[in-house]
């Protein structure tokens, strides 16, 4: 990987663990329990937090464990649900991400948290235009977001101007 990529990787990830400014938890939560949820239940499973807790450490293989266990579970946990697909992204398993925001978007719909993970999990794939898409319809939905105005910096970089 070029020694310029890592510094971007770096930023997203820490970009990634944050509250939204509407206070939807991010699917990077590292807070385990902070913030409103987007769960229709209480998030409180040791589970969750132990997803959470990995997710943060970067330790997304055990984080997809207690997060695949959180979601069987409580099948409406969209916290659950999100962190899973946020673990699938880095493990670059993209097939199961996609399998896990599906059921996210039918529980919850397209919040500006959701376009943001999904901007970046397009990143991840180097899908340069979709992950500008969603980066766009998160920023429709929350302008004043400064994780998406980075992540929208980002692969506005990432682009060609001929390609926007």
């Amino acid at each position: 990987m070029p020694f310029r990529v890592w510094p971007v990787l770096i930023l997203c990830v820490a970009l990634a663990g944050c509250l939204g400014r509407n206070g939807e938890n991010s699917a990077f939560a590292d807070v385990p329990g902070g913030g409103r949820t987007l769960s229709r239940i209480q998030p409180g499973s040791e589970a969750l937090h132990n997803g959470r807790r990995h997710f943060a450490r970067q330790e997304y293989g055990l984080a997809e464990k207690y997060f695949r266990q959180a979601v069987e579970e409580h099948w409406n946990n969209t916290d659950a649900w999100i962190g899973l697909a946020a673990s699938y992204d880095h493990l670059r398993r993209f097939d199961l991400a996609d399998r896990a925001y599906k059921v996210v978007i039918k529980q919850v719909g397209y919040t500006a948290t959701l376009h943001n993970n999904l901007g970046y999990h397009y990143y991840l794939q180097g899908k340069m235009q979709k992950a500008r898409k969603h980066f766009l319809a998160a920023y429709r939905l929350d302008p004043e977001n400064p994780y998406v105005l980075q992540n929208l910096e980002l692969v506005e970089a990432e682009l060609p101007r001929s390609r926007r």
